[in-house]
């Protein structure tokens, strides 16, 4: 377990209008995951959505990737809250800068692996994955940013795919890990990471709706949150985790405001 502190960055970031409430979760799991993990520092990302909303993301992730290699470099672990899983577009490129031999865990219902030449819907949080390992999305680049190869990737949980993206998988060296009520301990994972520097990626869909209904694409059969808390745990025991982002809740969909505590108590034992 690192006795290294915390820095909480939130970053709101989304690339379409209709995804709105998932900007809004930094503001409703912040306070909560604060209170978790003490953390020494918390940076809020501005997100400014002016004409074009995939500029605006660009340059969030821009002061994102700055504020985690910061954040690296002073010793910390990152603790991320954010929007959509394009947030990683600004995440990897940071903590490279600092440690260049990262291993990413992404856990997620979909593979977010399309590519402009598969993708059915153009939706860039469904080609994100893709982007961070290379098969670049012009509108997310900035000079002098990093990509992590294939290899370095394990994708967890991911049980709904789009044909063309699962054509992109299979070509690829990403590591694909089952994660679902039958296999609740994600066999592979730890071997995959252990002694290991260590990014992990949370979408809060790779649960089962039934448990976390407040995401914009559920997809059923997945784990409880419950067993991504285990996993989540062993991981920690066994890499050093430099950071981790929590992502895909959309505050608008849960009106009681019930589900903070219960993804608070799923990811903050990888960082406790």
């Amino acid at each position: 377990m690192s006795s290294r502190p915390v820095h909480l960055l939130e970053a709101g970031v989304i690339t379409e209008q209709r995804y709105l409430g998932m900007a809004e979760a930094p503001a409703a799991l912040a306070p909560i995951l604060a209170d978790r993990l003490h953390p020494e520092k918390r940076v809020r990302i501005p997100f400014i959505p002016r004409d074009r909303w995939l500029t605006a993301a660009r340059e969030s992730c821009r002061t994102l990737s700055d504020a985690v290699t910061a954040s690296l470099r002073a010793g910390a672990r990152c603790a991320i809250v954010g929007g959509e899983c394009t947030i990683v577009a600004g995440s990897i490129p940071g903590a490279l800068a600092v440690e260049p031999d990262l291993v990413l865990v992404y856990f997620d219902a979909h593979g977010d692996f399309n590519t402009l030449a598969t993708t059915p819907s153009h939706f860039v949080g469904g080609m994100c994955l893709a982007h961070i390992c290379g098969r670049r999305i012009a509108p997310l680049l900035w000079p002098g940013v990093r990509c992590i190869a294939d290899e370095r990737v394990a994708l967890v949980g991911a049980r709904d795919l789009d044909p063309g993206e699962a054509g992109n998988l299979g070509r690829s060296r990403v590591t694909r890990i089952p994660f679902d009520a039958q296999r609740a301990d994600a066999p592979g994972l730890l071997a995959f990471v252990r002694r290991k520097s260590v990014w992990v990626h949370v979408d809060v869909d790779v649960v089962d709706p039934r448990e976390v209904p407040a995401v914009a694409f559920p997809a059923d059969g997945g784990p409880s949150a419950r067993a991504v808390a285990d996993v989540l745990a062993s991981l920690a025991a066994v890499c050093d985790v430099r950071g981790m982002e929590i992502c895909g809740y959309d505050p608008r969909r849960d009106g009681d405001g019930i589900l903070p505590p219960l993804l608070a108590r799923m990811v903050t034992p990888a960082l406790s």
